[in-house]
């Protein structure tokens, strides 16, 4: 009976181990093998992934982080794990940032940004878009850059991510200054100012400090430039990053230029170049090159003017800033006029104008027109030269009125566009995600459900157990009654020992001969409980100590024992 008893106990534990391996692992069988070749792949690709951030860390090193990077994220496709394979389109962006090549940067954040939105990942994909609108600032479009930066500040609201809306308001802010919108601009940067403040950022203050000299620079507003850049030099000892240093002499040498003091502002543009040399920041070099160039026109020394503005441009084609190689061409135009040679200055003139045309950068026209009047003006070309004059004017007019307002005008109304769209997509991704947790929490219910069944039945099988163990333990007091019963029927003619003397013999205390005499009477250990008023597990005690005494194992044998 046993045996059959613990079969059973066993093939129902079998049971619920079946039960809970196809509610909780369906489809666990099946994928075993993959799961098991998807971690092996992604060590390997974690290892080549670290190395590459390793190179990647020297900015001088980017072809060989490049390298590394593809071979991980080929492991990571194969391994199937997206979220690692957005972060290597990422990290290979960041990589041909550093190259200053922003049409391969471009590229690779595109691709990153796609894997990221596929798998509902906010913060990166805020982040993506906020890099993206940078490449596009650096290579002058700046509609698709604010489309970029707006997109990105809805997903960093989304999820309170601060540092992030910092930057994009202070890329915002970049973005609207170049496109000549200051209100816009100086609203960007007290925004990020303002964020900044709130979470103690030191380089955020100091950067918005400096964004806001920029504006004040650009406005004519001198010595409120000087004041900003003088907040942000309180700050420029805890700023590591060397681009941002280059920015703070870059710009303090603007303003001294400003003011006409050519000698201290060639010592900020040489710290800005040493700066940039060693970090190899081509932008920061070309910048530098720029400016130098227009010290040494003030200066009259052309040659070197020439120079610095060829070493400019070589730099601005090499990161693809347009905007930097017309600003040179320019600069190379005025030494050329300055020393009458006028023909060699209406071709870089000409050059300057085509780019600003085929890129759409009209709003550096006004200065192409304006050195083209005074080319034709020194060159007595007195028609010409009023013609061009009339054209900048107007230009510049139309810049800064009709045509400006219908470019924020578009720029709203392709925002506006983005934004619904982006929220559609986003309520998309909600639904998809409650129907993926409705599913979830369904499968859940019926787990619980059926865990609860098992557990059920686990305490009905242990009730039913103890049940039949009680029973028979009945059975097994209702025979030694019987027992007993049969023997003093058989024995109750033959001559019984006194009590005293069996209790000396065997050397009984009052209280064993008392329980020995009531377990003769055929009562039970609860009984004999209550009639001597004690508990049942002293009645045992005492039971236990008869039986030593007696040298009985049962009952029977120690009533025997009295009898005889």
């Amino acid at each position: 009976m046993r045996f059959y008893e613990k079969a059973g106990f066993n093939i129902f534990y079998i049971f619920l181990l079946l039960v809970l391996i196809v509610s909780c692992t369906r489809d666990t069988n099946s994928n075993s093998r993959i799961i098991t070749e998807s971690e092996f792949l992604s060590q390997k690709a974690d290892s080549l992934y670290i190395l590459g951030r390793s190179y990647s860390e020297d900015s001088l090193n980017q072809e060989k982080a490049l390298e590394l990077y593809k071979k991980s994220f080929e492991l990571y496709k194969k391994s199937g794990n997206k979220a690692r394979m957005a972060t290597l389109y990422k990290r290979m962006g960041f990589a041909y940032d550093y190259l200053e090549d922003f049409s391969k940067e471009k590229e690779y954040q595109k691709k990153a940004l796609k894997i990221n939105t596929e798998i509902d990942n906010k913060t990166e994909s805020a982040i993506i878009l906020n890099f993206l609108g940078i490449a596009y600032t650096i290579t002058g479009d700046i509609d698709s850059a604010l489309i970029f930066y707006t997109q990105g500040l809805e997903l960093s609201k989304i999820t309170s991510d601060t540092a992030e809306m910092i930057d994009i308001y202070q890329n915002m802010g970049i973005s609207y200054r170049d496109a000549g919108n200051y209100e816009k601009a100086i609203d960007s940067y007290i925004k990020a100012l303002e964020l900044c403040d709130t979470v103690k950022y030191i380089t955020g203050i100091y950067d918005q400090n400096l964004n806001i000299a920029h504006l004040f620079k650009e406005s004519g507003d001198l010595d409120m430039a000087f004041s900003y850049c003088n907040k942000a030099s309180e700050y420029l000892n805890a700023i590591e990053n060397p681009r941002k240093q280059t920015s703070f002499y870059q710009t303090c040498g603007e303003l001294h230029y400003e003011k006409a003091n050519y000698t201290k502002a060639g010592e900020y543009y040489r710290k800005t170049l040493k700066i940039s040399r060693k970090a190899n920041f081509k932008r920061g070099m070309a910048a530098a090159y720029t400016n130098l160039a227009l010290i040494k026109l003030k200066e009259q020394n052309y040659e070197e003017a020439e120079n610095y503005a060829h070493l400019s441009i070589d730099l601005e084609n090499e990161i693809n800033n347009i905007s930097g190689v017309i600003a040179s061409l320019l600069t190379i135009a005025e030494t050329q006029y300055d020393r009458k040679s006028y023909d060699q200055a209406l071709v870089q003139l000409q050059k300057a104008k085509n780019l600003c045309n085929e890129k759409g950068l009209y709003d550096q026209l006004p200065d192409i027109y304006y050195h083209f009047y005074q080319v034709y003006k020194l060159a007595g070309k007195q028609k010409l030269a009023l013609q061009f004059c009339e054209n900048y004017y107007r230009l510049k007019d139309s810049l800064t009125g009709i045509h400006v307002k219908e470019k924020i005008a578009d720029l709203e109304i392709k925002h506006q566009t983005e934004k619904k769209q982006q929220e559609i997509e986003l309520l998309n991704e909600e639904n998809n995600t409650k129907r993926q947790e409705l599913k979830a929490r369904n499968r859940l219910i019926i787990s619980l459900i059926l865990l609860v069944i098992v557990i059920v039945g686990i305490a009905y099988f242990f009730r039913q157990r103890a049940r039949q163990k009680l029973h028979q333990m009945e059975l097994d007091v209702q025979k030694y009654i019987l027992k007993i019963k049969d023997l003093n029927s058989i024995e109750k003619d033959e001559p019984e020992i006194t009590s005293k003397e069996f209790s000396i013999k065997y050397e009984l205390t009052e209280r064993e001969t008392e329980v020995l005499h009531l377990i003769n009477e055929g009562m039970a250990n609860a009984d004999i409980g209550r009639k001597i008023f004690v508990s049942t597990n002293t009645i045992k005690y005492h039971i236990k100590n008869i039986y030593l005494k007696l040298d009985v194992k049962n009952r029977v044998e120690a009533l025997n024992k009295l009898k005889h």
